[in-house]
């Protein structure tokens, strides 16, 4: 490979990985966002919201959270919304023209919110404890389920969705990373394209923000919790990423169809370097510790 080629598939995957790091930051705080705003409009006093969490102060809703509706929005509002960015961001993708840096970050900002949505259900099905240690946080949808003192129909429905949305998400990865390959048989290119989409950023973003959360107000609070929240929300969560790379690159015959729109941007781009840089300082400095209300 001439230096030429060289620098311009470095310069695709750092592309790539700054692509990552901000479409994390377009998914995880509106998460926690919508948990915040949600729990605000029950009536409960706003106490903080970071890039792994957000509360309120404990009591203080007005709303009746006995009803079925608070009873599932109170704490599962926030995977229903990815869910629905999620959808909406995939209908971008299938209609609107986008280029080789916007297409990516769409992409990737879709299965990064159909993860964290789907996940949730998946996850929260197996690890619901009806009897968690005073000292453990439990899930989103496992707190759900504990509303309604772990409804065995509800728990199986949480399988059901979970179980198909993130297989959703694998198929979404494997069908839209042909947009960017233009020889779907060139199998050296189907592995350079799906490592620098897929493999490289879920990687970095695996190790970036596990470390970054550990500023966080749930590690400070409950290593415990921590290490049971944050690598399962930024490693298994997101294993999509992995899968569609395997996918893509190794596993399932490769679409029939050329629907090469062009190349993912293999250009020098430091501005955008500069601003993921400036995204993980900012959450390690202001968003991850807490932003205190």
């Amino acid at each position: 490979m001439d230096k030429t080629k060289q620098h311009s598939r470095l310069f695709m995957i750092l592309n790539c990985l700054a692509l990552g790091i901000i479409a994390m930051n377009l998914t995880a705080p509106v998460h926690e966002a919508t948990h915040l705003l949600t729990q605000m409009l029950a009536g409960a006093k706003p106490e903080v919201l970071a890039f792994g969490c957000a509360g309120t102060v404990e009591g203080t809703a007005t709303a009746n959270l006995d009803s079925v509706f608070w009873k599932i929005m109170f704490s599962g509002s926030a995977a229903l919304m990815n869910i629905l960015i999620g959808t909406i961001l995939l209908i971008v993708l299938k209609k609107c023209r986008l280029g080789p840096l916007s297409r990516p970050l769409v992409l990737l900002t879709t299965i990064m919110h159909y993860s964290m949505g789907f996940g949730y259900f998946l996850r929260d099905f197996f690890l619901y404890d009806p009897d968690p240690a005073p000292n453990v946080e439990q899930g989103d949808w496992a707190k759900v389920l504990e509303n309604f003192n772990g409804n065995i129909v509800l728990r199986i429905a949480m399988l059901i969705v979970g179980a198909l949305g993130i297989l959703f998400v694998f198929y979404i990865a494997w069908r839209q990373a042909y947009h960017f390959i233009s020889d779907n048989n060139d199998k050296k290119e189907r592995n350079r394209v799906a490592s620098a989409l897929y493999l490289f950023p879920y990687l970095c973003n695996a190790v970036v923000f596990t470390l970054v959360e550990l500023r966080g107000p749930v590690a400070r609070a409950s290593m415990e919790s921590f290490l049971i929240i944050s690598p399962i929300i930024n490693i298994f969560g997101m294993i999509g990423f992995f899968w569609g790379y395997m996918f893509v690159a190794h596993m399932v015959k490769p679409r029939k169809d050329n629907v090469y729109y062009f190349s993912i941007c293999d250009e020098k781009k430091p501005v955008l370097w500069i601003a993921a840089v400036a995204v993980i300082l900012f959450d390690a400095l202001v968003l991850c510790p807490g932003i205190y209300l």
